[in-house]
Formats: structure tokens, sequence, C-alpha cells
């Protein structure tokens, strides 16, 4: 056979076994997809309120904490930000914010929306009061609960959540420049295996996004969580709680449509945690600017102060917060 009649061939079964191996990623891909949603959802609920369906998960008893997630997120990553709190012995409610999995954005896109549909939820679960938690931009919702239902917040904690008062940082906000990262469904498939596989390279790339530090710092900060096993666990859990991206683009678009929330009016005690190398949000340097609030540092940490050398002393600060002003268990 001549080569010029064995070209067509060659091309052909080229074509053909292409066509297979794609159609093989597909399918892997979709089978990835399909188990990580079906583990989702049957590790929490969705309840009808009256401002419509919420998606929620409750994890262990004693005093009630209500924490609003970040951007990107879900219940997922606030069960994994709040797992601390269930170890020391708290009660962690954790929804999922509108837009994000199964709480449709119609539930309530503003911050005020999001902390009637929270108040609601608490109804639901027969809670008449909660320490309100908000990670991120999942601050404003909790602001906003505090300043709307003052009677049913004991208390409000911020983790390296933008204000008014605390702005995001120059630059593509944060939940921007992790969504441009993972990339999209096919993208947040690989980010899981790196994040399994390769978590020394996801750590690194994490440190860069959300710390000032240099490159010295990012080696401590990422052998210090690679050498302990907890911490490590931790990380992973944050890091998954990002993926898959589609049922969280919703919110997280709908987030970065919202006006800041003012710290200014409200009457629980207050405590800011943030990281001194933040680069996702201006930590800030000044104390006696928001008192009576009370203001931990971490030195030396960025944006994820809960994880790495200065989580254990952020969590021992919050908890000591929470347990310095109880929340009811109940009505």
């Amino acid at each position: 056979m001549t080569p010029r009649r064995l070209l067509p061939r060659v091309l052909f079964i080229t074509a053909v076994l292409g066509l297979f191996t794609l159609g093989g990623f597909l399918a892997w891909f979709q089978s990835w997809r399909t188990g990580k949603m079906l583990d989702l959802t049957a590790s929490s609920e969705v309840v009808k309120l009256p401002s419509g369906e919420m998606e929620f998960a409750a994890r262990g008893a004693g005093s009630p904490v209500l924490i609003f997630h970040s951007a990107p997120g879900g219940y997922d990553q606030a069960l994994a930000l709040g797992g601390f709190l269930e170890e020391s012995g708290f009660q962690v409610i954790a929804p999922s914010r509108p837009g994000y999995l199964r709480t449709p954005l119609s539930t309530g896109p503003t911050p005020e929306a999001q902390a009637i549909a929270a108040s609601e939820l608490l109804d639901h679960l027969d809670i008449s009061k909660a320490a309100v938690i908000g990670f991120g931009w999942g601050g404003a919702a909790a602001i906003e609960f505090a300043r709307r239902f003052a009677d049913r917040a004991s208390a409000v904690i911020l983790v390296s959540a933008p204000a008014l008062e605390i702005p995001p940082a120059p630059g593509a906000p944060l939940p921007i420049r992790i969504a441009e990262k993972i990339g999209g469904n096919v993208g947040s498939w690989m980010f899981e295996g790196k994040v399994e596989r390769k978590p020394a390279n996801v750590l690194a790339e994490a440190f860069d996004l959300t710390s000032s530090g240099d490159a010295a710092a990012r080696l401590a900060w990422a052998d210090f969580i690679l050498q302990n096993p907890d911490e490590l666990e931790r990380a992973q859990e944050i890091f998954l709680s990002l993926a898959p991206s589609a049922p969280r683009e919703e919110g997280l678009e709908n987030d970065l449509q919202q006006p800041l929330s003012s710290l200014s009016g409200l009457t629980q005690p207050l405590l800011l945690v943030h990281g001194t190398l933040d680069k996702a949000v201006q930590p800030p340097t000044d104390p006696s600017r928001f008192s009576p609030a009370e203001l931990f540092l971490v030195p030396g940490e960025g944006h994820l102060v809960l994880s790495g050398r200065g989580a254990s002393s952020a969590a021992k600060r919050i908890v000591d917060f929470l347990n310095l002003h109880p929340s009811s268990h109940g009505q």
C-alpha cells in the first residue's frame, strides 16, 4: 500500500482513538462530579423556610454557633472551618448561604436577606440564641444577622472578614482569584486531585494567593502543615470545599455585588481575628480603633489564620471568647 493511501487510514484510526480517549475522560469526570454531589447531598439536608429553601448541616452538641461561610464555599466549608468548635463542645450550625450548593439564590441575595433566612433556620431548629461567626466574605451576613436580630446573637466573631472599616486589599478580590485558579468544573476535578496527591504544591499556591509573606515564610507555613497530619487534613478539607465550582458560582458572583457592611451599631461582644500578613483583606493595625470590640492579630499569618502555625492560638482565642459569652440551647 502506497503512503498516499495509508495516510487517510492512519488519520482515521488516530481520530477514532482520540474520540475514545475523550469519551473516557468525560465519563471519568462525570462520574467524579456525580459522586461528589451525592456525597454533599448525603451530608446535609434542605428545609423549606418562609424565605425559601436552605441547605444546612448541624454537628455536635452544646452551645450553638451559627457559621456563615466565605466565598466560594458552602455548608461543607463552614464545617471544615468550624470543626475545632465541635471538638471543643459546641454545636455547629452550618448553612449554605444563598447561591451556594442546594440553597437557591432567591432565598436571600443580600446580606440582610441571608440574615433573615438564617434566623428562620434557627426557628426551625428551635434555637433562640446563638453565637455568630462570619468567615471571609460571609462576614457581611454575620454582621447583618447581629444587627437585625440583636437579641438572638450572643456574640459575634469575624475571621479574616472584610467590612466597611476593614476593606479588601486593592486588586481582584480573593474569591475571583480562587475561581480563576481552579478554573471551572474540569478544573475543580483536577484541583481536587492535586489537593489529595500534591498537597505541597496546593499549599504553596494558597500561600501566594492569601499571604504577603516571602518565600521563606511560605516554606515554613507549608512545612508546618505537611508535618502535622491533623493540620494537613484540616487544610485539605478547606481546599476541597471549593469544588465542584459550578454549584457555587451563582453565590460567588452575588457576593461580589454586595456592599460592605459596617461594624458600627453592633451591641454584642465582638471579636475580630486577622492575620498580620493577610493579602486579601487589609489587616487592621490599631486595636483602639475598634474598641470595645476585641482585635486578635495573628503575627506572621495571612488570610488563612486557621491553617498553619498560628491556627491553634486563633482557635483557642475564639473558643475562649465563646465560653465567655455562651448562648442558649433552645427556647
